[in-house]
């Protein structure tokens, strides 16, 4: 059963028996959420693909809730079927290895090979600052997959009646422990309220990320043995004079 943001609050306040500003449980919340997602990485359910189309010059303005890039893949041929990944570059690197602002060409699918980042000056505040360069720099339109992370969006801006955030549907025990922890530390706490609260957090993130090994799990190849602790030798000792 999903927590709505309202459950989320009642519960931290019967737990803790402390009555809170809305403003300082949306602070509690978004700093759970923020340890979470930044904890939990390459979670598959946060990933996005955006679909574009572009000259090769011109550069392509990334979407605002990008965390970071997975995978850039051209996209060409009939039906798009033939797909190659780009590799990523400095994009230093780009203008020193293709100092050209345009290669003109007559084929209707240049075949690219890097991309990198830039970041441009835009004034607006709530417009992405990040923009996708690829070489060599086409004239004509190419089509790329980009596979990112994305920001969800947190559960403080949800209402009942919207469909739920991932974390507070599937892992609100994660979520709950996470916002007791930071209640906790803003109210001092006592050393054992302290760790009681993070070791059921603890808990509630192990299995958390059990959940998501198994979702990025390949069923067919078999589990790597586990790291073997590392032993460093003893050093020589000198041998025993016989006197």
């Amino acid at each position: 059963m999903a927590m709505t943001y309202a459950d989320l609050k009642t519960n931290v306040e019967t737990i803790t028996e402390m009555d809170f500003t809305s403003a300082q449980l949306d602070m509690f919340t978004r700093q759970a959420e923020q340890k979470i997602y930044g904890f939990i990485k390459d979670l598959p359910i946060l990933k996005k693909t955006n679909n574009v189309s572009f000259s090769g010059n011109s550069g392509k303005v990334l979407p605002t809730d990008l965390l970071y890039i997975h995978s850039v893949v051209q996209r060409s041929g009939t039906l798009d079927t033939t797909r190659k990944a780009l590799i990523q570059k400095e994009f230093d690197f780009l203008l020193e290895a293709y100092p050209l602002s345009t290669e003109a060409t007559d084929t209707v699918d240049p075949e690219l090979k890097y991309y990198g980042l830039d970041s441009s000056d835009t004034t607006i505040y709530d417009s992405s600052r990040m923009v996708l360069r690829v070489a060599p720099k086409w004239d004509a339109t190419v089509s790329l997959d980009i596979e990112y992370q994305y920001q969800p969006r947190s559960i403080v801006d949800t209402d009942g009646d919207e469909e739920q955030p991932w974390l507070g549907t599937n892992y609100d025990s994660a979520l709950l422990n996470g916002v007791l922890i930071e209640a906790a530390r803003f109210m001092k706490a006592e050393p054992d309220i302290l760790q009681l609260y993070d070791q059921q957090y603890t808990l509630a993130m192990q299995q958390l990320m059990d959940s998501v090994n198994r979702l990025g799990s390949d069923s067919f190849r078999p589990a790597a043995s586990p790291a073997q602790p590392l032993t460093v030798p003893a050093p020589a000792q000198p041998p025993q004079r016989q006197g």
